[in-house]
């Protein structure tokens, strides 16, 4: 890699943000010195850079507990019924664990809908203006 390159630069910068790893986000670019490379000027910049650009507000965070609260399971039915499901189309955001004993049995365990709720229900609390991004993001929700 040649951090002078922009390309290089953001694929690094890319990597250590799904992973906080520097070593990790190094050898993703095939480079072996992480540490260096993150304290490099030009690296920060774009690690601001993509840190602001992937900025999540507390909007987005209601529609997602929204999503997981009233979200359909199906998806996750799916992928066990199916004898080859295509997992690229499925939603398993639902989904919390699944396990298939000598015997096979499978289990399929969901998330918490309740702690979402109760994750909502604190979140609204905290704002005025929350009750309208609760029903915009349910409003969303329906329309997936």
């Amino acid at each position: 890699m040649n951090p002078n390159l922009p390309s290089e630069k953001r694929r690094f910068a890319a990597a250590y943000l799904r992973c906080f790893d520097p070593d990790a986000a190094a050898a993703a670019v095939g480079r072996c010195d992480g540490i260096r490379l993150l304290e490099m000027p030009a690296v920060q910049r774009e690690l601001e850079l993509q840190r602001r650009q992937c900025d999540v507000g507390r909007r987005d965070v209601i529609r997602r507990l929204a999503q997981l609260a009233f979200g359909r399971a199906n998806d996750c039915v799916r992928l066990v019924l199916e004898e080859a499901p295509d997992l690229d189309g499925l939603d398993l955001s639902l989904l919390s664990e699944v396990k298939r004993n000598e015997k096979g049995t499978v289990e399929v365990r969901l998330m918490d809908r309740i702690r979402a709720l109760e994750q909502l229900l604190t979140v609204c609390s905290e704002s005025a203006d929350c009750a309208e991004a609760f029903f915009a993001a349910a409003e969303d929700v329906d329309e997936i």
